[in-house]
């Protein structure tokens, strides 16, 4: 199916090409593709890097998870601009290629409220906190959502919501009639099964292996 949607695959990127269905099917399944993806996402070490230098800059490394989600929506906003899909189509990028955060990858400065949400998650779950999907519709049918955020949990376990489409403060977003919460990761929540991610240097310093890499490989 990639191939007859895509006429030249990027290089070195994964992707999953498929006719997606409008209406409220279409709407709910992109609820949850935003759900797994952020949830997928919150494992990359280049985001998680970037969020971390995003608080030493801002200084609220040590500060509330109001404080820390602020400051990087803030800089996500600052980076990156709002972007259409494409005509008649859902497209879906990840937060790293979304912030350009990998040299040999593709790099995609624009983001609609999907990825947005996509990468809000992503970066409140990287550094450990809670978080979750929230689509939204706004008239009727109010079945269908037409608009997607996202939430985190704060340190009293009340969920702050976040709409990074917008210049709301976090803890504001627009007016709207329905909503209709999803959860990322929730099977594995209920599996208790999580997820390693472990770094280590491949060369010295001067570029080849230093002794403590032959005696402890991986450790570092």
């Amino acid at each position: 199916m990639t191939d007859k949607l895509i006429d030249k695959p990027v290089p070195g990127v994964k992707t999953d090409a498929r006719p997606h269905p409008a209406g409220k099917e279409g709407a709910m399944l992109s609820l949850q593709e935003v759900a797994d993806r952020g949830w997928k996402a919150r494992m990359s070490p280049r985001l998680r890097a970037w969020v971390t230098q995003q608080l030493d800059k801002c200084g609220v490394s040590r500060g509330t998870r109001v404080q820390k989600m602020q400051c990087a929506v803030d800089a996500f906003r600052k980076k990156v601009a709002y972007i259409n899909d494409p005509l008649m189509g859902e497209f879906m990028a990840t937060p790293d290629q979304i912030l350009c955060l990998d040299e040999d990858g593709i790099c995609i400065l624009g983001f609609d409220c999907d990825e947005a949400t996509i990468t809000v998650i992503a970066m409140a779950l990287c550094i450990g906190i809670p978080a979750m999907v929230i689509g939204c519709s706004f008239r009727p049918p109010l079945d269908t959502p037409t608009h997607v955020f996202g939430a985190f949990q704060d340190e009293s376990g009340d969920w702050v919501k976040v709409d990074a489409t917008t210049q709301h403060p976090v803890g504001s977003v627009p007016p709207h009639a329905r909503e209709f919460w999803f959860e990322p990761g929730k099977q594995s929540k209920e599996s208790g099964r999580g997820d390693f991610v472990g770094m280590s240097a491949e060369v010295g310093v001067s570029g080849a292996p230093i002794a403590i890499d032959w005696m402890f490989p991986g450790l570092r």
